[in-house]
């Protein structure tokens, strides 16, 4: 087993929506996954490498000290990477990437 590195990016554009107060929408582009080999330690042990780049829709409602999100990334490239060990046996495991994923988030200033 490997405890593997993972990325994040993230960008795009936020808007407030016209006549609705505290309202905004948002679209961007986001991209995740797992490299092939770990900045730190080893990269010989179990991992499931590869990417996702997703379209990233969302809107956000404020009020207060209190904001709720909520985003629906929708995968449009998968790609999964060979690992260490694939490369080393000479195969290519196999991979399970979500089609879309369904992100809410409610935060609160103190």
């Amino acid at each position: 087993m490997s405890v593997t590195d993972q990325y994040l990016f993230r960008g795009g554009l936020s808007h407030a929506i016209p006549g609705v107060r505290h309202l905004s929408a948002s679209f961007g582009g986001r991209m995740e996954g797992i490299p092939v080999r770990d900045a730190f330690g080893g990269s010989n042990g179990f991992r499931r490498p590869g990417y996702i780049i997703s379209i990233d829709p969302g809107i956000m409602y404020s009020f207060r000290r209190t904001t709720i999100s909520v985003n629906g990334p929708w995968g449009v490239e998968r790609n999964r990477r060979r690992s260490v060990p694939d490369i080393h046996d000479g195969k290519h495991g196999d991979a399970t990437f979500a089609d879309y994923t369904l992100i809410a988030v409610l935060s609160h200033r103190f």
